[in-house]
């Protein structure tokens, strides 16, 4: 433990050390040659931004004079300053450098006391491009709409702009000739960091219709353009807000309609009754391992939390059902992550120190004239704080659970050959239990007699690179990426001699190397096609052991070797008229392992029915690989032959059927309601007339079990959320689901699955008081309740053998009949921000369960000497957990 303290410690100096003496080294002082004769001052400025890496930006009541004004001028080799202030001269003009970005005004000299922004003063800024095509928009106006004097800018030539204004929350229009104007409402501006933007803007079909989209309309619309149900738009900021949200993004999104997580100490992700198994995780365009800490094996999709953290996210799809084209090899949703640039043109740091852990990040400019970036993030903790301190109750005989992480993303953009990026995730968790010599604790509790070690390692490293073609219609996206995931657990009982005895023995990893590539093009702007294809090639190693009563052991796996995966998909979305919009598209897998393969069309649609509401249906057919290791797994016959009866395997798929309803109450109050149908077939069952054994069922774990392609099941349900989009200092998020969930094992018959909980219900709120004396500090309260009918469980009746002897009997008419108690949980976090004049402070406190009620999740049916039956929960919810963290960004 005391190793693992000092090494975190030691990397986290080590970074802090090696960036702050290397970024300042990294600045450019470029130099710049023109030669002019004369020409408008505006043109003076595009031959600047041509020849360099300085922008402009300004207002659009500077136009008419910059196009007026004609200058004359020859610099060789000459600094920005000198350039600027013999170009402005007498002009009226008013100009400050920051970073490569030159800000133009009509303001008074810089001697005079600028009324219109008091207080602290930030930076934002940001990019406007086309939602279809992603090619820079200019001269897009950008106007502060609750500035106390007039204030704006408009984007140069690239889509880029940047603004001074107070610190605080802002909202900016977005306006272009032939384009939807967009509104961004309630924009946090903080004095330790620079805000960036990027704003996509929607070209009107008929572009004499004047469109107004406002902060409602345009938190529906999902960043693929090609979405039009189900699809749900997350910010960071989000993670932060939410009570217990604890910056992860799984957790995040639990707080939506229709999804449940696996308990406050779990962030697996349950969407409408699917396993968690079901999802898909992407991170910039490509497929990754599920990305959590102390993860419970393979086929887990969840953790105690994820190893990304929201610090290093931009907005992000998170789909629930009748998927875009694109998207493959997922039953349940989609986690589409997408992380953040860093800034290019300032370093910036934040440091944070809390009751789980420690955390660094790191971003700013490799290269200011060029734009490149990084950004770099590193967490450690150790959860053996909150236990000492009594906040959580671990056995006194587990061993701490520690974890690290590490992200990162470096952005390189060039000016003919596109944009490349360098990205990757890493994090490794490991806990377990030690044994116990006192054999008077055995009695009290059987599982100190294991000596047992759980270790979870997963890893991303990729590249990207995205190509605006010169047509300014067509994009090319292309993603190559390795992904390591590997588990081992070992266990060891210790006998009443004090002898070790194996008991369980499982390790598998799963290299991964994956290249995807696209293709985007806008016809006009109501038809667009996008076509890619993805290849995977996985390498495996895969071993698992058991021991019987009798200490036999049984080697159920032990497999190495390759095989690979390939996908392709061609969708098209068309807009028929301005109101209404159609997608279309098909996607195909083919398994090389056993040569299965799938193919799956996509349709999806949208209808604006006036009033500020909209109709939308989808359908699609969807396909997932099992774990690898299912195929292998290793079957002794009666003979004592050994088989691999799963190599045969077929793809799970399911058919999803939607339709939606949407409508803006007002101008920040949305209402959504979704109804849903999921057929799900060719789930892998136990091949036995008489089982209920379905994996659709399962959480996690290496198989032992020969599976057949037979087993169908359903999902069926109405969502209803009203959202208060963040306005006037408060938010709030209501979301209602009814559903059934039901499957049909080998034998025939239909039964609830264990995940039918039959409803959920959540609710988030939160105000911001403003303070200090300007008003430029916050206080945040949030809350958020939780509720569901409580997970599925098999009663089980007393029976009698010959003997005379009781026991359990399990009648599969009663598989998963009954619910575990009521599920109730509540969340509340306060916290505050300091803005000072160069950084600032953030203090939080988040208490999860604040009324350490004991959810019950899982239930283990005994039978005692009086025949009846008591229900003994094997696994509760964590109690009350406070966590407390203070940050500082500068």
């Amino acid at each position: 433990m005391k190793k693992s303290r000092w090494i975190g410690a030691a990397t986290l100096q080590s970074l802090l050390l090696f960036f702050a003496t290397t970024v300042p080294a990294l600045a450019q002082n470029e130099r710049i040659t023109l030669d002019l004769n004369n020409v408008p001052l505006i043109s003076a400025l595009d031959s600047i931004q041509q020849h360099s890496g300085y922008r402009f930006s300004y207002s659009l009541e500077l136009v008419p004079l910059l196009k007026e004004s004609r200058v004359s001028i020859y610099f060789k080799n000459h600094s920005i300053e000198k350039v600027l202030s013999l170009l402005f001269a007498e002009k009226g003009i008013k100009y400050r450098v920051i970073d490569n970005m030159v800000l133009l005004s009509k303001s008074p000299p810089a001697s005079t006391k600028r009324t219109d922004l008091p207080g602290l003063i930030q930076v934002i800024k940001g990019k406007v491009v086309d939602k279809e095509s992603h090619s820079p928009l200019a001269n897009v106006s950008i106007t502060v709409l609750n500035a106390s004097m007039a204030r704006g800018a408009i984007t140069d030539s690239n889509g880029f702009f940047l603004l001074e204004i107070p610190v605080g929350r802002q909202s900016l229009q977005f306006s272009s000739i032939g384009y939807q104007e967009q509104l961004a409402a309630d924009i946090i501006v903080v004095s330790g960091k620079e805000t960036f933007l990027t704003i996509e803007l929607q070209e009107s079909v008929k572009t004499l219709r004047e469109v107004v989209v406002s902060q409602g309309q345009s938190r529906n619309r999902a960043l693929n353009s090609m979405a039009t149900v189900s699809a749900h738009v997350v910010t960071p900021e989000d993670a932060s807000r939410y009570a217990a949200g604890y910056n992860d993004p799984a957790r995040m999104v639990s707080a939506l309609a229709g999804v449940l997580s696996g308990g406050n100490g779990r962030n697996n992700i349950i969407i409408r009754g699917n396993a968690p198994g079901g999802l898909l995780w992407k991170l910039e365009g490509i497929e990754i391992p599920a990305p959590n800490h102390f993860s419970r094996g393979q086929g887990d999709a969840g953790g105690l939390f994820s190893i990304v953290g929201a610090g290093m996210l931009s907005n992000f799809d998170f789909f629930t059902s009748a998927f875009p084209a694109e998207y493959g090899n997922a039953l349940a949703g989609i986690m589409d992550l997408n992380l953040r640039k860093g800034n290019s043109d300032k370093a910036e740091y934040a440091l944070q120190v809390g009751v789980i852990g420690s955390e660094a990040s790191l971003e700013g400019p490799i290269s200011k004239s060029k734009k490149s970036s990084y950004l770099l993030n590193y967490r450690y903790g150790n959860l053996q704080f909150l236990s000492e301190g009594g906040i959580i109750h671990l056995p006194d005989n587990q061993k701490s659970p520690v974890f690290q992480d590490f992200s990162m993303h470096i952005n390189f953009p060039t000016r003919k050959a596109g944009e490349f990026s360098i990205f990757g995730i890493g994090g490794i968790s490991k806990t377990g239990y030690y044994s116990s010599n006192d054999s008077m604790m055995w009695r009290r509790d059987p599982g100190t007699q294991l000596d047992k070690v759980e270790r979870h390692l997963i890893g991303v490293l990729g590249v990207k690179h995205t190509l605006l073609l010169p047509n300014k219609k067509t994009y090319l996206k292309s993603t190559l990426a390795l992904s390591y995931q590997s588990d081992r657990l070992t266990s060891k009982e210790l006998d009443n001699n004090y002898h070790f005895w194996p008991k369980d023995s499982s390790r598998y990893s799963y290299p991964t190397i994956r290249f995807t590539t696209s293709v985007n093009h806008k016809f006009n702007s109501g038809s667009v096609v996008r076509a890619g294809m993805t290849y995977s090639h996985f390498f495996f190693s895969i071993y698992g052991m058991n021991y019987d009563q009798n200490r036999v052991s049984q080697v159920f796996l032990d497999q190495h070797g390759n095989t690979g995966s390939i996908e392709g998909f061609f969708q098209w979305k068309y807009r028929l008229s301005p109101n209404f919009e159609i997608n279309s598209g098909l996607h195909a897998t083919s398994f090389l392992l056993n040569h299965k393969y799938a193919i799956e069309p996509r349709l999806g649609g949208k209808l604006n029915t006036g009033s500020n509401s909209f109709l939308s249906f989808g359908f699609g057919m969807h396909s997932r690989i099992e774990p690898i290791s299912m195929y292998f797994t290793r079957i002794k016959e009666p003979g004592g032959a050994i088989t691999q009866p799963n190599l045969d395997l077929k793809l799970t798929k399911a058919m999803h059927y939607v339709l939606g309803y949407e409508k803006m109450l007002s101008k920040n109050l949305k209402l959504k309601a979704e109804i849903y149908y999921q057929y799900l077939y060719h789930i892998p069952v136990v091949d036995n007339p008489g089982s209920i054994i379905s994996t659709i069922n399962n959480l996690y774990g290496l198989t032992d079990t020969a599976y057949a392609s037979k087993g169908k099941g359903y999902n069926k349900g109405i969502e209803i959320t009203v959202e208060k989009f963040f306005s006037k200092n408060y938010y709030f998020l209501l979301s209602g689901s009814v559903f059934d969930s039901k499957y049909k094992p080998a034998n025939g018959q239909t039964y609830n699955t264990r995940f039918n909980t039959n409803y959920l219900v959540n609710a988030l709120a939160g105000k911001d008081f403003n303070t200090g004396a300007l008003k430029q500090n916050t206080f945040s309260i949030n809350v958020r309740a939780t509720s569901h009918g409580g997970f599925r469980y098999s009663p089980g009746r007393v029976a009698t053998d010959n003997s005379g002897k009781t026991y359990l009997l399990f009648p599969p008419e009663e598989t998963y009949s009954q619910h575990m108690s009521r599920y109730m949980r509540f969340d509340a976090g306060l916290k505050f921000r300091k803005n000072n004049r160069s950084y600032s402070w953030i203090l939080s406190l988040d208490v999860q369960n604040i009324t350490n009620r004991e959810n019950v999740l899982e239930v283990e049916p005994n039978v005692d000497p009086r025949n009846i039956i008591h229900l003994d929960p094997t696994v509760t919810d964590l109690g009350i957990i406070p966590v407390l963290n203070l940050k500082v960004e500068f």
